[in-house]
């Protein structure tokens, strides 16, 4: 009889540490699985996001090259000529400054209107603005006429004519390059002094008001 206990003693507990082996070797499994699914969700991110950077940067690329041909169309269209590679990065650099010029230009007009809503004197950076506004536009004057000596075909070194002719244009071409760069900064100057003039009709109103509220003070006192 103590033998067959024994003996049923000895299963039960085969049994009972079987089912803790097992239960420890399926608990183990299961973090291995949990964690192999984790490596693979990290993966899984980690390429999505990959592919959504090349996107985005594809589409910036995209955006980018757009302008540069939105860009190279207009100055094409306005001087109505067809203009190579070197050309328009020659042209591309000057429109962008006229761009810069005039977009600055119109917010300080719009900064002006305010300003006059305010009941503040801006009648001189008024006057400034116009005389840049002016001085803008005759870069941009400048800049057509040196877009449309770009357009020109420019003849290789063969005969003495030939490269008489080379020199002339690429003289030419230099000459209106500088009368460009000068239009341009005389406009950026005039800019400036807008700039200038307007922030110092926004200190004199503020002075003059405190000045109008201490009198007024002193009024007050006596």
């Amino acid at each position: 009889m103590k033998k067959i206990f024994l003996l049923l003693s000895i299963i039960f507990v085969s049994f009972l540490f079987t089912k803790i082996v097992s239960a420890e070797v399926s608990s183990t499994t299961e973090k291995i699985n949990a964690i192999k699914q984790q490596i693979s969700d990290l993966k899984e991110t980690v390429a999505a996001e990959k592919q959504q950077a090349k996107e985005i940067i594809a589409s910036t690329t995209l955006k980018l090259s757009g302008k540069k041909q939105e860009l190279k169309n207009a100055i094409e269209l306005k001087i109505g000529k067809a203009l190579d590679a070197q050309k328009i990065k020659i042209a591309d650099q000057f429109e962008q400054t006229i761009k810069n010029l005039n977009d600055l230009a119109e917010r300080i007009d719009s900064r002006i209107s305010k300003m006059d809503a305010d009941n503040i004197d801006t009648s001189s950076s008024t006057i400034l603005l116009e005389t840049a506004k002016t001085k803008i536009s005759l870069a941009g004057g400048e800049l057509t006429n040196l877009e449309n000596l770009l357009a020109q075909e420019i003849p290789g070194v063969v005969s003495i004519a030939e490269k008489a002719q080379r020199n002339t244009i690429l003289k030419g071409i230099k000459t209106q390059s500088e009368k460009t760069k000068s239009a341009i900064k005389a406009a950026r100057t005039s800019i400036i002094q807008v700039v200038a003039v307007l922030k110092g009709e926004q200190i004199i109103e503020v002075g003059a008001t405190t000045t109008t509220e201490s009198n007024s003070t002193t009024t007050t006192n006596q």
